[in-house]
């Protein structure tokens, strides 16, 4: 553990007591600073802006009830280039596993990693650089969310552990990282002062028709645009999705 002293930052707005310490954290070849910050409670927002809901998805991260699209990153051909890197430099540090682990038996003690040590560095490095990615993205989308300034934002209550226990989804799940963004969207909602409706994880969201309420109870996943043959109603099936998250009365409030 670093040793922790007081600092006084000065601003022209802002008189802010930093407890700082020294780097304890050495990750991916970089070592991290962590601050503890005591700072004047910020203003709650007057929300003037209409409600969001979000429907999140594997084909699209993010689709808001007002037609905004947030791209899937993981299917970026830049993301994909990193993975595949990624995925041979995971083959070439096992086969150096394997020839460190001979080495012992043959030489004893004497044996030398040789460059073991670089290639696990490099694999460190791009897992880091592939979270930084979905960690900036993530910060972005709920930055412009509430920056509108809505009088609530609402998102499904995910059974995201369900969900990984499907063998054909379990990884595009865990590149998706649903669970990191309620959370941080929760907590940004938190700190200025916006409601966060959690819809109820078994609201078929998806089949009900926003204008009439029917549900379309034979609706298919491959089917990406809504059609109700009730009322006609005709939407994108991922708005129709969010529309329906925003206003459903079967929510929780999630603080």
């Amino acid at each position: 553990m670093g040793t922790f002293e007081r600092v006084w930052l000065h601003s022209d707005r802002l008189r802010t007591l930093c407890y700082q310490t020294r780097p304890d954290q050495f990750k991916a070849g970089r070592y991290y600073l962590t601050c503890l910050v005591e700072q004047a409670e910020l203003p709650k927002l007057e929300l003037t802006g209409e409600s969001i809901g979000i429907d999140l998805g594997l084909k699209e991260f993010a689709i808001l009830n007002n037609g905004t699209l947030y791209h899937n990153q993981n299917k970026s051909s830049w993301i994909r280039r990193i993975r595949k890197r990624l995925r041979r430099l995971q083959r070439k540090l096992s086969r150096q596993y394997q020839a460190l682990k001979a080495r012992k038996q043959k030489e004893g003690k004497s044996a030398t990693d040789l460059n073991l040590a670089k290639t696990q560095l490099k694999v460190q490095r791009l897992y880091q650089r592939l979270t930084n990615i979905q960690v900036d993205y993530q910060n972005k989308i709920i930055a412009t969310v509430v920056r509108t300034k809505p009088q609530w934002v609402a998102l499904e209550d995910l059974n995201v552990r369900g969900m990984m226990k499907n063998r054909h989804l379990a990884k595009a799940v865990s590149y998706q990282g649903f669970y990191n963004f309620r959370i941080k969207l929760v907590s940004k909602c938190q700190q200025l002062g916006i409601p966060v409706h959690l819809t109820d994880r078994f609201e078929p969201t998806s089949k009900l028709c926003h204008q009439c309420g029917y549900k379309k109870v034979d609706l298919k996943l491959s089917e990406r645009t809504y059609q109700c043959p009730k009322c006609s109603y005709t939407a994108n099936r991922d708005i129709n999705a969010a529309l329906n998250v925003r206003d459903t009365e079967n929510f929780e409030l999630a603080y």
